[in-house]
């Protein structure tokens, strides 16, 4: 585990823990065993297409006349890629106002680690731009001052390779290459390796880091309860 919480028990907000980790990793199994353990953790779910939509103009707005300037020769953002910024600029703000009560945990999968490591590693050719990099930076510490607990899990990239293709829900690596997946796969474990760290290592981030081939989910749920309160009535957080 890294760092301590940030806030103590009074504070009125709710406490929000981001899940991280490689798809197949064990968040969603890890998220299921928790939420059976206490009632007062609560998902947040997508908010309307239309929340997004001052976004989506103030993207082309800020970032178009700098593409044509500049980076015509390569591609434009995606439209998930639009979405992930939108989330890291308006979502700490959707989340606090979702949350039931203050007394909630709130837990978001995915989040900001995911987020920021797909505009970093993959994103297109304008994000290398020192203004771009200032914005990401801007909401790299927007994140990480906000967080309260980063569950981070892995998983050896062949083992969640197989475990994605076994399930039936949609993913975008079902239709790539094998070789092309676990370098994708790969590619995200380095970032996270990279950006958790480093959240913890400037503001007093708890970080549980579990292997979900090393470990069950009920002891994974065991030691995260030994920190966080999952079965009583009560969030408990040490205070640094």
């Amino acid at each position: 585990m890294i760092g301590q919480s940030k806030r103590s028990t009074n504070n009125k907000q709710p406490y929000i823990i981001e899940m991280a980790g490689v798809a197949g990793a064990g968040k969603s199994t890890l998220l299921k065993a928790m939420k059976q353990k206490n009632n007062k953790i609560q998902t947040v779910h997508l908010p309307l297409k239309i929340f997004y939509l001052p976004f989506l103009i103030k993207v082309i707005c800020t970032w178009l006349p700098l593409y044509l300037k500049d980076y015509r020769h390569s591609r434009w953002f995606t439209l998930q890629e639009i979405r992930d910024m939108g989330y890291l600029e308006t979502w700490i703000s959707f989340i606090r106002s979702q949350a039931q009560t203050k007394e909630n945990i709130v837990v978001i999968d995915p989040g900001s680690v995911y987020w920021l490591s797909s505009l970093q590693e993959y994103g297109p050719e304008i994000t290398k731009h020192p203004r771009f990099q200032r914005w990401w930076k801007n909401r790299f510490e927007q994140w990480s001052s906000a967080l309260d607990v980063i569950i981070w899990i892995d998983a050896p990239e062949e083992m969640c390779l197989q475990r994605v293709l076994s399930r039936n829900e949609w993913h975008e690596i079902k239709y790539i290459s094998a070789k092309s997946a676990l370098e994708q796969l790969s590619g995200f474990r380095k970032a996270y390796e990279r950006i958790i760290p480093e959240m913890a290592s400037q503001h007093p981030i708890k970080v549980f880091s579990f292997r979900s081939d090393q470990i069950s989910t009920e002891e994974m749920v065991n030691r995260i309860g030994s920190e966080i309160d999952l079965m009583g009535n009560k969030t408990s957080l040490p205070v640094s």
